[in-house]
């Protein structure tokens, strides 16, 4: 029996643009914010070849098109520097939305300094201090 190779969906034109397209829409204030995510997508259109001034519509069908089926080592290797940014944003997000005292004590559940069953007891200590009337 012949071994098949797994394949990955690749996107040639990322789903990440949307996702910046959509921050650049939703941001509707004209400060240093909103030109910095303004720049952003229109940096990273031009690296994939998108006009700035394509629409969402648009943007979803140039996305959805480009899609090719790679061997999944292949596709890994393509997408080898983005692992980090991607950790980092997922990181920063956590942190801007819990804190750093819940961020630590995820470090710590994935260095396995702690169980899951502490992690849970120490989510319901930080959920009940944020509950608790100040």
């Amino acid at each position: 029996m012949a071994c098949r190779k797994k394949t990955e969906v690749h996107h040639q034109v990322p789903r990440y643009l949307l996702a910046a397209y959509d921050r650049m829409e939703n941001h509707t204030e004209i400060d240093g914010e909103g030109i910095e995510i303004a720049l952003r997508f229109m940096h990273l259109a031009l690296e994939y070849g998108v006009p700035d001034s394509v629409n969402r519509d648009e943007l979803v069908v140039l996305i959805e098109s480009s899609c090719v089926e790679l061997d999944r080592e292949d596709h890994r290797s393509l997408h080898e520097s983005d692992w980090r940014m991607w950790g980092q944003q997922g990181g920063r997000t956590t942190l801007s939305r819990y804190g750093r005292s819940w961020f630590v004590q995820l470090a710590r559940r994935r260095w396995r300094k702690i169980s899951a069953r502490d992690l849970e007891l120490v989510r319901t200590k930080l959920l009940s201090r944020e509950a608790a009337p100040t």
